[in-house]
């Protein structure tokens, strides 16, 4: 994995870099998608966080969202998807309640935006979202094929499944982007017993998106 990483890394930076001054520079789509990458104030993606070992899968699925704080630096959160988490011990597939929690929210909100006129919801529904998948995201290179670190976590609650456990897991990530395709190198700790994911439960994995990209890109 360690490997992967780093050939990933020095690819993706050498490749579109400039050499000898003038005389070899990405130019085109390349420069136009880094340049709107950083001037967006909001970015979107759409993929999959996914770690699995043996007959274990831990995956969120869904649309990523992103608000600029300052140039190069992000808050991004889990917009609207779903949780799946397996477990060994009763080959069982649950689905965390958070996708019920952020649907709930942005269809309260859309309804008092569309009907009553009201933005009134719009602002606690986003910092609620937020605040159950966040990430913070800084972009160390920032030309051609950006390069970008980030921290954060994950919780849900398996509200519709015996136990109704709760799960808790912090994540730190090396992302490289060729355009519209993300790879991330991620490392995760857990912090509770959630099913077979056990407390202090640590993995390597690779989360792959499409995006993310400025919402005025197209």
């Amino acid at each position: 994995m360690r490997k992967l990483v780093c050939l990933i890394f020095v690819f993706c930076v050498f490749s579109f870099a400039e050499v000898n001054g003038d005389s070899v520079k990405a130019t085109g789509i390349f420069e136009r998608y880094s340049d709107d990458l950083m001037k967006s104030d909001y970015l979107v993606s759409l993929g999959g966080d996914l770690t699995a070992w043996t007959n274990h899968v831990d995956a969120f699925i869904g649309v990523w969202m992103g608000a600029k704080i300052v140039n190069g630096l992000y808050l991004n959160t889990l917009l609207i998807g779903n949780h799946f988490l397996s477990d060994e011990t009763d080959s069982c597939t649950r689905v965390g309640a958070g996708m019920v929690v952020n649907g709930s929210l942005l269809g309260a909100s859309f309804i008092s935006a569309l009907f009553f006129n009201s933005s009134t919801l719009i602002a606690p529904t986003f910092a609620v979202i937020t605040l159950l998948n966040p990430t913070l995201e800084f972009f160390i290179l920032r030309k051609y094929v950006p390069v970008s670190i980030g921290v954060g976590y994950n919780t849900d609650w398996f509200a519709f499944s015996p136990g109704r456990e709760l799960y808790f897991r912090a994540h730190g990530d090396l992302n490289v982007n060729i355009l519209w395709a993300r790879i991330s190198a991620s490392y995760s700790y857990s912090f509770l017993d959630s099913y077979d994911l056990k407390k202090g439960s640590k993995k390597f994995y690779l989360k792959i998106f499409f995006g993310p990209a400025g919402l005025g890109f197209f």
